[in-house]
């Protein structure tokens, strides 16, 4: 709906364009455009650009009959400037009057108007500049165009803003009104306005256009004299050819040179014989197009060049031609032809001009003048005339335009004129260059137009002025009316339903008028009343008092506020608050109106509230709260007992103090932020003064309060008269949390890793910030070690002394002054001396122990100047003392720490901390060279990754059954290091546990005993084992029987034992000597070997004697196999040094438990049958027989 307004709107317009270009003096769509814009913001934008788009559109087809891509950018650039300009003026017109609005007052309407000029210069210079860089506009006409395209959309906006916002503008009820009284007379005067321009507009044409008609017919006589000279032409011409001599080309040449030159306009002049059918083919020389009986060929044509192409042309080969020649034949004079693209310029219009020669030495003929039209023009149109002039030129027979250079779409001719040539009329239209119209514009219709629009701006301003006001008024009207109405009806109910008693009397007492709650006041009827006079209401003792009132009514015209009694008909006295104010009627008569108010409950209330102050007072002083109350304009306070108890006077009554003598009381450092408190809550910003000071007690000492105020009554003029507060005791609680602060200071430094000088610096300058009259310094043993300090100094002069012999001097317990002698005599005087030197007298000396009685140094309050009264606080420099050997201890520890931690690095011994959920936390460097892992590879992983499958899972069971139970584990322990391959260590584990034990760490230290363990096995095997067979010893052997005997007894199994000893041994020694005996011993030794299992035990008990025990042989079969493959074995040679040497055994069985229960019996038994064997002749087995 939009865009179709402004495009209609638009089209409209320009009905009142101002030419040369297409600007109109108003342009309705721009101000309809910022209107809707203004109204509905940016969602009117897309119809307004799709508008302004269509509309330039259509304006540049209009122009051109076609669309062209500079005609397609110069609507799409003007309709991006439309849409700017309503976008921003829609903005700028809602920021500024806002929306809705009524225009109901003069600066909205002054705002509008000075804004909408500003507004349009927007589109106008985007939408003018787009049109000259595209070359639609000359640049001497764009301030021209700039101009009228401005004024057009300011006249629109001015004009069309108030007429849109009658349709769509809001409040609908106002401008819905404003239909007749706004818009339409606004039409009316833009439908006056229109004719009046086209009025104007007309008579200002018509006296521009009487010099372009003059020119037009000085040109058109030209035209028509030149016109007549080719026919003059023509006769002079066929006189050449009439005569009785043939005319050769080089005659015809001469007699046209001098016509050529006089008439430079024509484009020829011929001649062209009659040639009939037969002749045709003479010489070649003529070319007839069509077959006819009788043909006209140019023959000769002047000049030739640049008509090569007509010659030879048979003018009778075209219709239009052929008939102009049989009209000259007939008509005997010159005919021109219709008008036809001419042979030698196939593109241009011309004409022919011929006339027929019919004696002739040649024979019959014409000759011709060809006339091309637009270079005959060319030649007669002056410089002026091209400047000035537009022609058309028109063939009226045929309706043919031969010549135009009209505007394309201007079709408004300003002047015409017939013209013949050759029995041919001719229609010469003319019209004024943007030029002649430039240079002739008459502005009187335009300032009509602007003049009478901007009137009717201004008439549609003074009309929603004159509207705006008058809806106003009648809304004010409406609304008192309406005020008045429930002002009247309030009032009626005021009086009525009042709780308070209104009367109306004359100066006689007698009652007028009264309400229901003054009835019930006094207890009489209304008729009672009127009966009655207002003296029967006053006791006795009020009859002076109603007098007075009288009097005093007279007087001032008012008596009141006053508290009395009034008398009930009950002979209740009912207490009562009167206002009495004198009134007089119009005829002079006097009246009394009289407010009465009953005050029993307010009685009540002041009595309930005096019991609750009481009350409120016992209670606060009752919780230790003192009460004060301040005369602000006086400065006098009152300081009850409590008050004075609070402030240290204890004992004292409840007094009175200047505010001044109070301040003075105050910490000097408290007085400003105070008064500031004050300030604040007296200039209504708190709604409760608070604030916490301190103030010098009796003793010296500076006390926390904390005081709490309320300001309860100001003056008419609105200054704070009077504030009621308490003082709280905060002192200890002050001072607590300042000991909380120092310590969580100190706890925070030392946390953070600060220096020992550091801390005793933040200790000493808090004390300090208490009482700024007193100094600390500390005394301690290890002064210049742990730290350094301007109030540190060194106790290493003190001799062996108790702590507390040091403590002692004067100070404060609370409120209570202390005083002890220092018992270390001799401390104390090298410590006065020392403080003499310095300028300080000594107040406190305080030990700082670490627990109970070790001494760590002294922290010593003094006073800066000797004639000073200051003392310290006992606690708080006990509490100092106490952070002060925390932080000495800290500090000591911090070393430690950093010693174990170098112990830590550079220890030989691994260590290994892990987490309560056994993940390595930290680890030395020894643990990486025994582990062979880096510490990056181990922290974070279980310590799990380190065991080896040495130990089963009964042993790790029993470890950490020990840990969880004990706390700690200590033995033997392998591991896997990195490459794979275990080694055993000497291990410790130890937790490490909170206060409430629950565990925080595991630490584990331990050494590689590789080589230690090496050691021990070679030891062991060498005592269990026999040096020249390496075969178990007969300590080991027993051993092992020990436990087959108990694992089969257990078991309920069997096993076999078999003594074993060499045949012929002792030869062998004798004769190839100990060296070979021992070589024999081990290679037996190795045979039996081969011949048992590894779960067999086989043991060398001395000389040539064996013992062999069989686990798994529990019958005799099986151990005599083992046992024969033994003496097998044995019986064959031995090669020892070169030698063979033949060998036996005899062998002995026992079986467990058939031949024997114990080891012993075994033995024996065993020994039995090896000896049975040796007896039976050796080399054999034989098993023991019961």
């Amino acid at each position: 709906m939009i865009s179709i307004t402004y495009v209609i709107l638009g089209k409209l317009s320009l009905l009142l364009a101002i030419p040369p270009g297409y600007a109109s003096a108003i342009f309705p769509s721009a101000g309809v455009a910022v209107t809707v814009s203004f109204i509905a913001c940016s969602g009117a934008v897309p119809g307004i650009f799709l508008g302004s788009f269509f509309l330039n559109l259509w304006i540049a087809y209009g122009h051109t009959a076609q669309l062209t891509l500079p005609g397609y950018s110069a609507a799409l650039l003007i309709a991006l400037a439309s849409s700017l300009q309503a976008i921003l003026g829609g903005r700028i017109l809602r920021r500024s009057v806002g929306y809705p609005v009524t225009f109901d007052n003069l600066r909205d309407v002054l705002r509008f108007h000075f804004l909408s000029p500003f507004i349009c210069l927007i589109s106008a210079t985007l939408s003018v500049s787009a049109l000259q860089l595209l070359g639609l506009i000359p640049s001497s006409g764009f301030w021209t165009s700039w101009l009228i395209w401005w004024a057009g959309d300011t006249l629109g906006l001015l004009v069309f803003l108030p007429l849109t916002m009658v349709v769509v503008g809001a409040p609908r009820a106002l401008w819905r009104k404003r239909l007749g009284t706004v818009a339409l007379p606004m039409i009316l005067a833009l439908s006056l306005l229109v004719i009046l321009y086209f009025t104007v507009s007309h008579w200002e044409e018509k006296e521009s256009l009487v010099e372009l008609r003059l020119q037009s017919q000085r040109l058109a006589d030209t035209m028509q004299a030149r016109l007549d000279e080719q026919e003059s032409l023509l006769d002079q011409t066929r006189g050449l050819f009439a005569g009785d001599d043939r005319v050769s080309q080089e005659e015809f040449h001469q007699f046209t040179l001098l016509a050529l030159k006089r008439f430079p306009m024509i484009q020829s002049i011929e001649w062209a014989p009659q040639v009939t059918t037969t002749a045709r083919y003479l010489k070649g020389t003529r070319h007839p197009s069509v077959p006819k009986s009788v043909h006209y060929p140019i023959t000769y044509i002047e000049p030739l060049e640049g008509n090569e192409a007509a010659k030879g042309f048979d003018i009778m080969s075209t219709p239009d031609r052929a008939e102009a020649i049989n009209t000259a034949n007939r008509s005997g004079r010159s005919v021109a032809t219709a008008p036809l693209h001419l042979v030698q310029s196939p593109h241009n219009f011309g004409f022919l001009l011929l006339e027929a020669v019919d004696t002739s030495h040649a024979g019959p003929g014409v000759v011709l003048v060809v006339i091309r039209t637009d270079a005959f023009l060319d030649k007669l149109l002056t410089q002026s005339d091209r400047a000035q002039l537009r022609l058309r030129l028109t063939d009226s027979a045929t309706r043919q335009v031969v010549y135009n250079n009209f505007p394309t779409g201007q079709m408004r001719v300003a002047w015409q004129h017939r013209l013949l040539i050759g029995q041919r009329e001719l229609l010469l239209e003319t019209m004024p260059s943007t030029s002649y119209v430039e240079q002739h514009r008459e502005w009187q219709s335009t300032l009509v137009l602007v003049a009478g629009l901007l009137g009717t701006g201004l008439l549609g301003a003074f009309l929603m002025l004159g509207t705006g006001y008058t809806a106003r008024v009648e809304a004010q009207v409406d609304e008192k009316v309406a005020e008045l109405s429930e002002s009247s009806e309030k009032l009626s109910g005021l009086y009525q339903l009042s709780p308070l008693g209104i009367v109306l009397t004359d100066m006689q007492g007698r009652f007028i008028d009264f309400n229901d709650a003054f009835l019930h006041i006094c207890g009489y009827s209304a008729e009672e009343l009127k009966t009655l006079n207002y003296k029967i209401l006053m006791p006795a003792c009020y009859q002076a008092d109603l007098e007075m009132q009288y009097t005093t009514l007279r007087q001032s015209g008012r008596y009141g506020p006053t508290e009395q009694e009034y008398q009930r008909k009950d002979g209740c006295l009912v207490p009562i608050s009167l206002n009495s104010l004198l009134l007089r009627s119009r005829n002079g008569e006097k009246y009394i109106w009289t407010i009465v108010e009953d005050i029993t409950q307010r009685r009540q209330a002041q009595a309930t509230l005096r019991d609750s102050e009481e009350r409120w007072k016992f209670a606060l002083e009752g919780a230790g709260d003192g009460v004060w109350d301040w005369n602000l304009q006086t400065g006098e306070m009152y300081l009850s007992r409590q008050e004075m108890a609070v402030l240290g006077f204890d004992g004292k009554d409840a007094q009175w103090m200047h505010a001044s003598e109070w301040e003075a009381l105050q910490h000097p450092r408290d007085r400003t932020p105070r008064k500031l408190a004050l300030e604040l809550h007296l200039s209504g910003k708190t709604p409760v003064y608070s604030y916490e000071f301190r103030i010098r007690t009796p003793e010296g000492r500076w006390k926390w309060l904390l005081a709490r105020g309320l300001l309860v009554s100001r003056s008419d003029d609105g200054r704070p008269l009077r504030i009621i507060g308490t003082h709280s005791d905060i002192d200890s609680l002050k001072r607590q949390r300042a000991e909380n602060a120092r310590r969580n200071a100190v706890m925070e430094m030392l946390a953070r890793g600060g220096k020992l000088h550091e801390v005793l610096g933040n200790i000493i300058s808090s004390l300090e910030a208490e009482n700024n009259e007193l100094t600390f310094l500390v005394f301690s043993f290890e002064a210049g070690v742990l730290a350094e300090h301007k109030q540190l100094f060194p106790l290493d002069w003190l001799h062996a002394s108790e702590p507390t012999d040091l403590r002692g001097g004067s100070g404060l317990e609370g409120s209570m002054t202390v005083w002890q002698s220092i018992a270390d005599v001799g401390y104390r005087i090298r410590v006065q001396e020392l403080l003499g030197s310095m300028g300080l007298e000594l107040c406190w000396s305080e030990p700082i122990l670490a627990g109970e009685s070790t001494l760590e140094g002294v922290l010593v309050s003094c006073r800066q100047q000797v004639e000073q009264q200051a003392l310290p606080d006992l606690l708080h420099q006990q509490q100092a003392a106490n952070l002060l050997s925390i932080a000495i201890q800290h500090e000591r520890s911090t070393r430690q720490q950093q010693l174990a931690n170098l112990v830590y690095l550079h220890s030989s011994e691994g260590i290994v901390v892990a987490n309560r959920k056994n993940l390595i936390e930290a680890v030395n460097p020894a643990f990486e060279i025994i582990t062979g892992y880096s510490a990056i590879e181990v922290i974070g992983q279980e310590t799990s990754m380190l065991r080896s499958e040495r130990h089963s899972t009964d042993f790790m069971h029993s470890l950490w059954q020990t840990i969880l139970t004990m706390g700690a584990w200590q033995g033997e322990y392998w591991i896997r290091r990195k490459d794979g391959t275990a080694i055993p260590l000497s291990l410790s584990i130890n937790t490490i546990s909170d206060e409430d034990g629950r565990v925080l760490r595991r630490l584990a230290v331990f050494t590689d005993i590789s080589a230690k363990m090496e050691a021990e096995a070679q030891i062991h095997h060498l005592a269990h084992h026999d040096l020249l067979t390496n075969l178990p010893n007969r300590a080991l052997f027993t051993e092992r029987l020990s436990q087959v005997v108990a694992q089969a007894h257990r078991n309920q199994s069997h096993f076999t034992l078999l003594f074993i000893d060499l045949d012929h041994f002792k030869p062998v020694n004798d004769t190839y000597g100990h060296a070979v005996g021992d070589l024999l011993l081990q290679a037996a030794a190795n045979r039996m070997r081969a011949c048992t299992r590894e779960s067999d035990t086989i043991a060398r008990l001395g000389g040539d004697e064996f013992i062999v025990i069989l686990p798994g042989a529990g019958s005799i079969e099986d151990a005599s196999r083992i046992a024969e493959k033994i003496v097998h074995a044995l019986k064959q040679p031995f090669s020892i040094k070169q030698q063979d040497i033949q060998i036996s055994c005899s062998i002995g069985g026992a079986i467990y438990p058939v031949h024997g229960m114990n080891e012993d019996q075994l033995m024996q038994h065993a020994d039995q049958a090896m000896y049975r064997a040796k007896t039976a002749g050796r080399n054999q087995v034989i098993f023991f027989v019961a």
